[in-house]
């Protein structure tokens, strides 16, 4: 007998509210007859203003809708902002980078060139390819040659005092010619490489 009853179903027999459908409206470009034209201009130019004016209207006007856009908008400014402060934190680590790796290769350069002496020279160097000693009194000078690869001999000079202890100082380096090599650490090292040598 239960068989005969019928059976409740999961729906019920109300129809749901639903919202009415309106059409879109229609983007594009219409070609018009040639009357027509000065109809279809002014209507699109109603569009656009129309557009602007919706535009206008969201956009916010108030002190409070300004505090309210920016609190929506908080981590699109944040993001914003961490990149822009992380960029310039990069560009200024790489400067200050290459600015100290140049102060340290000139204090290196400066420092071969101030203690250079005919013992440092062959430590850096090898051996000379000339080492002449002369005593002009009360002063020694030494003059040592080398040849550089592919380049011109060249002739470095020492003095010091005649006195059994005292140390060299160095004087010049010139080319074989006599002329002198600039007076800076970085021409000269330039024209000898190896007196840069970390020995």
């Amino acid at each position: 007998m239960d068989e005969m009853k019928p059976k409740d179903t999961a729906y019920s027999g109300e129809r749901a509210p639903v919202a009415p459908m309106s059409a879109p409206a229609e983007v594009g470009v219409r070609v018009a007859p040639v009357e027509n034209v000065g109809a279809t201009v002014s209507a699109q130019a109603s569009g656009i203003a129309g557009l602007l004016e919706a535009a206008r209207a969201s956009l916010p006007t108030s002190l409070a809708g300004i505090a309210a856009f920016v609190k929506r908008t908080r981590r699109v400014w944040l993001m914003t902002a961490g990149i822009v402060i992380g960029v310039a934190a990069l560009v200024n680590l790489t400067a200050r980078a290459a600015e100290w790796a140049k102060n340290a290769r000139e204090r290196r350069q400066l420092h071969a060139i101030a203690t250079l002496t005919p013992e440092n020279l062959f430590a850096r160097c090898g051996a000379a390819a000339s080492d002449e000693t002369k005593e002009v009194y009360p002063v020694v000078m030494r003059t040592l040659t080398y040849q550089p690869r592919g380049g011109d001999k060249l002739v470095i000079s020492f003095s010091r005092t005649a006195e059994e202890k005292s140390d060299w100082v160095f004087l010049a380096l010139q080319n074989e010619n006599g002329a002198a090599i600039d007076n800076t650490p970085e021409a000269r090292i330039t024209a000898l490489p190896c007196l840069d040598s970390k020995n």
